[in-house]
């Protein structure tokens, strides 16, 4: 047992409230679905490999053994609906599927981007824009940039401040071709499946893909010395809310997103996926929800005080489609959780030489 001084007691309380007043007050600090959001995305994504037939018995027992046994994507509906929004998970999959936030709260550095972790989450896509003058968030969405204004190189000066998620979310995946190869420990192929999809769900989340991610801009903010922030009402105010009207929404937020889950998995062929392009289309489909999210939000925040129940029951037209802000949050959930399935098994594929 290591003996600790006073002093040093005094040093440790110390620096335990300088972390803690970073991790309250750093404006960098977003997690994109919460810690329970990016737990359901990659339980339900080893579910639908659990439950294919076709997926080799040698990845299916990998996966067993992340998630320490079958029960959490057999109870997974019954952890949904649940208020449980504890930030405590088992070591495995559900652990390294929440660690880049936490050490987004240390800014920890990441050497290959000569960066820090903080700028892995998100891309401001904005700041391509050729036109200084619209290098800002518009209300009328006018200011997203087009695929091409994104240059494939991680040394553009832009990125050192828009943020790197496209090349953080495809240097994932070829450490986890990496550690299914070269058969490092199942502790390695756990860590890089869950930053696969931690990294790869953030792009899903709309305000990652945007200087104004959060919400500031929005008609109801402009006048108010203290601007709300409507991020964290997207990422987890779903899954904090004990209330009745909380768990109703939970449960018709389980519907639609399992719904959608069966959908796209039924639907998507198989195909070679580039683990970059899939999170630059990520980002750019969800910029065209800002608008929306924005009307929502002038809606549902009143008197300095946000109505949960009428934000995420909000409905408005997205791409000529009728959606609710809790439909979009299934929707959004869904659509990574289908895509981490299909890396997954690319990257074993790979790794096993059965992938071009």
């Amino acid at each position: 047992m290591k003996i600790v001084s006073t002093n040093d007691k005094g040093k440790i309380v110390v620096n335990f409230i300088i972390l803690l007043s970073l991790i309250v007050s750093s404006p960098l600090i977003v997690p994109a679905w919460s810690g329970k959001g990016h737990v359901i995305i990659t339980r339900m994504a080893v579910k639908l490999l659990l439950d294919d037939s076709s997926i080799p018995t040698e990845l299916k027992n990998i996966l067993k053994e992340g998630l320490n046994g079958e029960n959490k994507v057999n109870e997974l509906k019954t952890y949904v609906i649940s208020d449980n929004n504890e930030r405590v998970f088992d070591h495995g999959l559900d652990s390294f599927s929440v660690r880049p936030d936490d050490l987004t709260a240390t800014k920890s550095p990441v050497p290959a981007f000569n960066s820090t972790e903080p700028l892995m989450h998100y891309l401001d896509s904005e700041f391509f824009q050729t036109d200084v003058t619209r290098q800002k968030f518009a209300l009328d969405g006018s200011n997203k940039i087009k695929p091409s204004d994104l240059p494939r190189d991680p040394k553009d000066k832009r990125y050192q401040e828009a943020g790197f998620i496209t090349f953080r979310t495809e240097q994932s995946y070829k450490s986890l071709v990496s550690s299914f190869k070269e058969n490092y420990s199942n502790d390695q192929v756990f860590l890089w499946i869950g930053y696969l999809s931690h990294y790869l769900s953030d792009a899903y989340q709309p305000y990652h893909s945007t200087v104004d991610y959060q919400g500031y801009e929005c008609l109801c903010n402009q006048a108010l010395e203290k601007k709300h922030n409507f991020h964290p009402a997207l990422e987890g105010l779903l899954f904090r809310d004990k209330n009745i009207v909380g768990q109703k929404n939970r449960a018709k937020y389980w519907e639609y997103f399992s719904n959608e889950v069966s959908k796209l998995n039924t639907s998507e062929k198989a195909q070679l996926l580039d683990p970059y392009l899939v999170t630059q289309d990520a980002l750019l489909s969800g910029y065209d929800y800002l608008p929306m999210l924005c009307r929502a939000a002038d809606k549902a925040f009143k008197e300095q005080k946000l109505d949960a129940n009428v934000w995420f029951n909000y409905q408005d037209k997205v791409n000529n489609q009728e959606t609710t802000v809790l439909q979009l949050k299934a929707e959004r959930m869904a659509q990574a959780t289908v895509k981490l399935k299909f890396l997954i098994l690319q990257a074993w594929q790979e790794a096993n030489k059965k992938v071009p």
